[in-house]
């Protein structure tokens, strides 16, 4: 398997936030069950502003429990309690339906950090795919060679592959120089193709706006995803390395199958 890409920076935000709030012991005004609700996040969001200024205020929500904030940061959440005073890192699971919500909101945080990406997407699909899923890339990556023989198949079972650039070593090295030369050749899928079932790529430089090839790089290093290929599923959960087709499909409908099943369970639970 491919190496694992480092992410220091992951989480740092979230452990900074730990000490500060823990640190701090003047209660917020985000207690009063009379307020509107509006005024209580409002409120909440100024107290963790003045403290975690890299901290969007648009990234302080109410969570699913009553009684805790989320906090969102570097792809990271957390939550912090009502009386604004302690920070919580872990996940949090309703016990009435089995649903893991931190899960669930990291996948939609991921498919909307890689949404603006996807109309430079490279895509091998067919005529009208029922589905999608985004893959990561390396042209020198063997797993990832593999895998895209894999994608025929997919597309006979309608499922669509968009590809977007992730050079395992960063920017300067051989294969983030050859996905950029990839991606400024004018036959982009063709020259993916060639490079991800031979390894050939044109040796002739073409002068071209290889800013997207920075910019997917950029995305999936601060989304943590772990070498190459890495698979994003439509529900935004991830599945790392190659697998024949077959298994790819029926990992598919497993999750389909899991999140309807959960759906029905929410609507028995919480009728309301």
């Amino acid at each position: 398997m491919p190496k694992p890409v480092a992410h220091p920076g992951a989480g740092a935000v979230l452990r900074r936030a730990l000490l500060l709030m823990l640190a701090w012991t003047a209660p917020a005004a985000a207690g009063d069950p009379a307020a509107p609700v509006d005024t209580v996040l409002e409120q909440m969001r100024d107290h963790l502003a003045s403290r975690l200024p890299e901290v969007r205020r648009e990234d302080i929500v109410r969570s699913a429990s009553p009684g805790l904030f989320e906090v969102r940061a570097e792809h990271t959440i957390g939550y912090v309690t009502a009386d604004g005073r302690f920070l919580l890192s872990g996940s949090l699971v309703d016990i009435d339906t089995g649903e893991r919500i931190t899960e669930r909101r990291l996948n939609e945080d991921r498919l909307q950090t890689i949404a603006p990406l996807l109309s430079g997407a490279i895509e091998f699909a067919p005529a009208a795919p029922t589905q999608w899923i985004t893959v990561f890339t390396d042209i020198d990556c063997q797993y990832c060679r593999l895998l895209h023989q894999e994608v025929p198949r997919l597309n006979e079972q309608g499922v669509g592959v968009r590809y977007l650039f992730f050079s395992r070593f960063g920017e300067g090295s051989k294969p983030y120089e050859r996905a950029r030369v990839v991606w400024c050749q004018k036959d982009r899928r063709g020259a993916l193709d060639a490079g991800l079932r031979a390894g050939v790529v044109s040796s002739r430089k073409v002068a071209c706006d290889d800013d997207p090839v920075r910019q997917q790089y950029q995305v999936a290093s601060d989304l943590s995803l772990r070498g190459t290929p890495v698979s994003i599923f439509p529900d935004g959960s991830v599945y790392y390395g190659y697998a024949k087709a077959e298994a790819l499909i029926q990992e598919l409908t497993q999750r389909q199958a899991a999140a309807a099943q959960l759906d029905t369970v929410k609507t028995d639970a919480h009728p309301n």
